[in-house]
């Protein structure tokens, strides 16, 4: 069995940023603060204000990452996932804190130990255990995430129902935190004394270990993994701390003044010296120089080396990425133009970007950012104390300009990259007419077309520059089809992700196509629902008249509770994406039969019998879908009563559920009644939620004229 693990990485990339987006946040209250503190004095009531503001991000990095990545990597980002990532965390901090460790112990105060007993308390590393702590907030969220996945359909019996469901995740959350804690306990001392002398080696390397960082940081772009990567050397993950130490500035300066050892020191421990001006900021510093002017350079190479008759788009391309990267440090629109279709070109960047860190580090040329390496940052770091001889990595980065600019424009020319503008051009010209909300829509469906259609798309989401999209069969997904949109590149980090590279508005082009999904033409549905969704064909409805309208009364396909479909756990579903309409949660009973929801005709019953479709007399089509990702079983649990082309009427059996055997299995038994075909529908009310018997009016379909 092939097994996904760039996946599950994928989302914890994604969730992880939910985590950094916060940063620019503190850079900018404490870059405000230190730039009022050098002017005003470091008694200014305004700059201790700001600085204490920002730390107030930075202290408490772990409970941020703990809250973030449970809710991103939640199927449905639920607030219950968030609240179980906090007491996930708290847990582990009442537990495993310093003071309950040492009261374990019998220790007073461990602060008042000396010698080979202080030696062996910093060791074991109880005092790394706090607020600040990413690795336990990682863990923590991870842990809350799986637990939600996992449990948050449980139905518990009658006497304990109200802590059925979501409410039952946190409960769970705490209890097995519990049990983590008390692993944690013994195996914490050893992580930690693996993680710290991991982290000493790293530093021991010095300016070399910095160029090392630099250029896996860069390699790693294309898959997204960078960001996990970059919390090893930015955050307390093994000690290094690079952002957290260099934001906190003067209190950085104090605790190297005040430390006694390697463990306690924020930088470089050395004959018994604890340096951090021109040490921390090491892992940052090296960036400014790249994406301020490197990828600038890189940009005008690329802009003279396209065809003449290109020059125009492909100059109005370039000069909206480098300024993008000069002024937010935002690299993703430049670097994804040639990563592709010039991947020699991305190797020497990635080398160069080694050597930027590498020089930068040498040098002691010190600066930090708190989003990216661009100009703003590196205004607001240059007031910050630990900021040294920030103004020589402008020096350095005319240097790195005039570096990419020859660099590259030799290397296209020389080797005939098909670098933009050059060669074949993907994008139509025709096009060029085409501005603001029209663009945006034209290019959303583009994006849509060349990912398979509605019908192969299983899920879509975005984080800081592209869209992340899952989809069903990656021989649909045509490149040089989404290509068409203008986006920066199209890369695939497994064989059913996409990642579409967009750039800082991202968000207006996932609005549009999700957009586009919900009210576009026929049919979407996930990995369950997808094919389904895909056979019930377009037409019209019947029932009873409403105001010239004709509406369809919906009945309860079993017993169970009927909630609305934002109360699925799946987002295709609880969106609305796959469809109008309603979701029934069965009873708890050995087994059922799914019945059909209103008189009609069978128009397909899977052969994996865990979803049907119907149509009414008057045309109007109907997706019953039975649990989540139940597609997996194989059949398995399912048994068909009816089959395709049967004229049946409202209440007659169509499947039967194996329910306690599919439940053992852990399946999520709620299922969807929706309407797939959107232009049929103009909207679906509702008639009571709570428990319902079969045959009893569940919702009534209101049609679109």
């Amino acid at each position: 069995m092939k097994i996904d693990v760039m996946g599950p990485l994928q989302r914890l990339g994604k969730a992880l940023m939910g985590a950094v987006a916060v940063l620019p946040v503190a850079a900018i209250l404490s870059g405000v603060g230190y730039w009022i503190s050098s002017a005003a004095g470091p008694d200014n009531l305004a700059a201790q204000l700001l600085i204490s503001s920002g730390d107030a991000v930075l202290a408490n990095l772990g409970w941020i990452f703990a809250i973030a990545i449970a809710f991103g990597l939640a199927k449905d980002s639920n607030g219950a996932a968030a609240l179980s990532g906090f007491l996930a965390f708290a847990t582990f901090m009442k537990l495993l804190g310093p003071e309950a460790v040492a009261g374990y112990r019998g220790i007073e105060d461990p602060t008042a130990l000396t010698g080979d007993e202080a030696l062996e308390w910093a060791s074991e590393g109880w005092n790394a255990v706090g607020g600040g702590n990413v690795l336990f907030g990682i863990l923590a969220g991870v842990m809350a995430a799986w637990v939600y996945n996992r449990f948050h359909g449980t139905k518990l019996p009658d006497f304990l129902a109200f802590f059925s469901g979501r409410r039952l995740v946190p409960i769970l959350t705490a209890v097995i935190a519990i049990v983590i804690s008390g692993i944690l306990y013994f195996v914490w001392p050893f992580i930690y004394n693996a993680l710290f002398n991991f982290g000493t080696s790293i530093q021991g390397l010095g300016a070399a270990g910095a160029g090392i960082y630099g250029v896996a940081n860069r390699l790693l772009i294309p898959t997204g993994l960078h960001h996990a990567l970059n919390s090893v050397f930015w955050f307390d993950v093994i000690g290094i701390n690079d952002i957290g130490n260099f934001q906190a500035g003067q209190k950085t300066i104090e605790a190297a003044a005040a430390a006694t050892s390697a463990a306690d020191c924020p930088g470089i421990w050395a004959n018994g010296q604890c340096t951090v001006e021109g040490v921390v900021g090491r892992y940052q510093a090296g960036f400014f120089p790249v994406m301020m002017f490197g990828l600038p350079g890189a940009a005008l190479a690329m802009y003279l080396r396209a065809d003449k008759k290109k020059r125009k788009v492909v100059g109005s391309l370039m000069a909206a990425g480098a300024l993008a990267s000069f002024f937010t440090g935002v690299t993703e629109p430049l670097e994804f133009s040639f990563m592709f279709v010039a991947p020699l070109l991305y190797v020497v960047h990635a080398l160069l970007m080694g050597l930027s860190v590498f020089i930068a580090s040498t040098m002691e040329w010190t600066a930090g950012f708190g989003f990216s390496a661009g100009f703003v940052d590196m205004l607001l770091s240059s007031q910050n104390p630990l900021a040294n001889k920030w103004y020589m990595l402008l020096v350095m980065g005319v240097g790195f300009f005039f570096l990419y600019f020859v660099i590259f424009y030799f290397l296209i020319g020389w080797l005939n990259l098909k670098t933009p503008g050059r060669g074949e051009d993907e994008a139509e010209d025709a096009e060029d007419s085409v501005s603001g909300d029209d663009k945006t829509a034209a290019d959303a469906a583009r994006i849509i077309e060349g990912l398979g259609g509605k019908d192969n798309i299983d899920s879509l989401d975005y984080c800081t520059t592209r869209l992340r999209v899952g989809v069903k069969e990656r021989a649909l997904v045509d490149d040089s089809v989404i290509k068409r949109a203008a986006v920066s590149g199209v890369i695939h980090p497994s064989e059913k992700s996409v990642q579409v590279i967009v750039g800082p508005a991202v968000q207006f082009m996932y609005d549009e196509v999700s957009h586009q999904l919900r009210h576009g033409s026929p049919v979407l549905a996930t990995a369950g629902a997808a094919g389904a969704a895909a056979s019930v064909p377009a037409s019209a409805a019947s029932a009873k008249s409403v105001s010239g309208e004709t509406d369809v009364d919906v009945r309860a396909p079993f017993a169970g509770d009927v909630v609305e479909l934002s109360q699925v756990p799946d987002a295709s579903f609880a969106q609305g994406m796959v469809g109008e309409g309603f979701a029934v949660m069965p009873d708890p009973v050995d087994a059922f039969d799914v019945c059909a929801p209103v008189d009609g005709t069978i128009t397909m019953v899977f052969k994996t019998r865990h979803a049907f479709g119907m149509q009414t007399a008057d045309g109007l089509d109907l997706l019953i879908h039975i649990g989540i990702d139940t597609v997996e079983l194989k059949g398995e649990g399912f048994t068909a009563l009816a089959k395709k082309g049967d004229t049946v009427t409202a209440g007659t059996p169509i499947i039967a559920v194996e329910a306690q055997k599919l439940r053992e299995r852990g399946v999520n038994l709620i299922t969807p009644v929706v309407c797939p075909t959107a232009k049929q529908v103009a909207g679906v009310d509702i008639a009571r939620e709570g428990h319902t018997q079969p045959g009893e009016v569940a919702a009534t379909v209101k049609r679109s004229s």
